[in-house]
């Protein structure tokens, strides 16, 4: 085969590595649109070495659409695709229980390399009596879907409610001289309680290591109450007092099933700790901060006033308020750090 361009003509093989893949992309679509025949009992199957090589990011995106349309355009499942990929692009999270996940397990003798798989079916039964089936089941394919996909190549995973969070642990990484994506070790913001038990099931049965980050949420109830009370009437003041109260019923149960989930004791008002399955703040992360690390929200606030930083639950104003702050962290947040680190050492991916 040869290309004409212009009155230039040259073989296929003489082409970059580029143009050739981009070659192989237009025949694979044009095997998907294709229907073949009723009765054809021909079979396809795929095998692809890292299809994102040499491919610009929009390329990549339809390749791996390409493939999807060939296996769901097939009559009768007689199209198979299997690809070794290092690219997220290349995952559809939705359809995590068609990855396999390689991860070598360092053994006495030889490495041995361990092949692991999730299913809707695991994940459910993993979280039974904590959360039902079917918001396990929109949850996976809705809203944690699209933060999924880097936390399957990672060599460990911190979970966190918000991408603050992950703004102040990368930045004390940072003060400390540690490279957490060099490590391995991806931080992943999933908000809220349920998520982070569905994503620590769906990462650990694959394999990755996680370490959960969340609050306690002590007192919220009475902190929103106090910032109302003074723009409704009495009358609605206690209906919303009434659903304060339920919510802060529903937040110490939620403690009580994650700690119940990390295998440890499941009270409803956890105190400030870390370990090396978790770590939780009494309050929450800002008000933690605010008490033991005053120059941290200091600097946020100058990094605000001088336009160098947005206000409120930003996470790029965390990271460089953490990495420029005059003052060490306190002592909780390095011990953090040295949980997440000595997670990451505990495995080693191929």
């Amino acid at each position: 085969m040869s290309i004409r361009d212009g009155a230039a003509e040259t073989s296929v093989h003489r082409q970059g590595h580029g143009f050739q893949r981009a070659l192989i992309i237009a025949a694979l679509k044009y095997l998907a649109d294709r229907r073949r025949p009723e009765g054809d009992a021909r079979t396809l199957c795929l095998a692809i070495e890292e299809p994102e090589l040499f491919q610009h990011p929009p390329q990549a995106r339809t390749f791996a659409k390409v493939l999807r349309e060939l296996v769901a355009a097939s009559p009768e499942g007689r199209t198979q695709v299997m690809y070794a990929t290092h690219s997220p692009v290349f995952l559809d999270p939705t359809g995590y229980h068609q990855i396999r996940r390689l991860r070598r397990a360092l053994g006495e003798a030889h490495p041995v390399t361990e092949i692991r798989q999730a299913s809707q079916d695991d994940l459910c039964r993993a979280l039974d009596g904590l959360i039902d089936a079917k918001t396990v089941r929109s949850r996976t394919v809705g809203r944690l879907a699209g933060v999924f996909t880097e936390g399957f190549f990672a060599h460990a995973v911190v979970l966190v409610e918000g991408k603050g969070d992950e703004g102040v642990i990368v930045g004390c990484a940072e003060r400390a001289g540690i490279n957490l994506g060099a490590e391995g070790i991806s931080v992943i913001a999933v908000t809220g309680k349920d998520n982070l038990m569905i994503s620590d099931v769906l990462f650990r049965t694959l394999g990755v290591p996680c370490h959960v980050v969340f609050d306690g949420d002590a007192g919220k109830a009475d902190r929103t109450r106090q910032s109302t009370e003074h723009l409704v009437p009495e009358q609605q003041q206690r209906e919303r007092d009434l659903e304060y109260e339920r919510e802060a019923r529903r937040t110490r149960q939620k403690n009580a099933d994650l700690l119940r989930y990390l295998g440890t004791t499941p009270v409803p008002q956890p105190p400030d700790e870390t370990t090396a399955r978790y770590s939780v703040f009494e309050e929450n992360l800002e008000s933690y901060l605010g008490q033991h690390w005053p120059a941290w929200e200091l600097r946020r606030r100058e990094l605000v006033r001088s336009s160098e930083g947005a206000d409120g639950k930003n996470a790029a104003t965390y990271l460089e308020t953490t990495r420029t702050v005059a003052t060490d962290p306190p002592f909780l947040l390095h011990a953090m750090l040295e949980n997440i680190m000595s997670l990451g050492r505990t495995a080693v991916m191929v």
